[in-house]
């Protein structure tokens, strides 16, 4: 099975609306530190450091 990672569907995708949307990866394994994915717009697969990559 070749199924593309998307954070969209991930159940460690956090939402913080302040001014605008922020998303965020809330993966302990994740080797970016901050793990912000993105601003308002979701990206449309996951980022290379995303923890769930080296499971697939």
């Amino acid at each position: 099975m070749n199924k593309k990672l998307c954070c969209e569907n991930c159940d460690y995708l956090k939402c913080i609306a302040i001014v605008y949307q922020n998303y965020y990866c809330n993966h302990d394994d994740r080797t970016d530190d901050m793990g912000k994915l993105t601003d308002d717009n979701l990206r449309m697969d996951s980022p290379e450091w995303c923890p769930l990559r080296e499971k697939e």
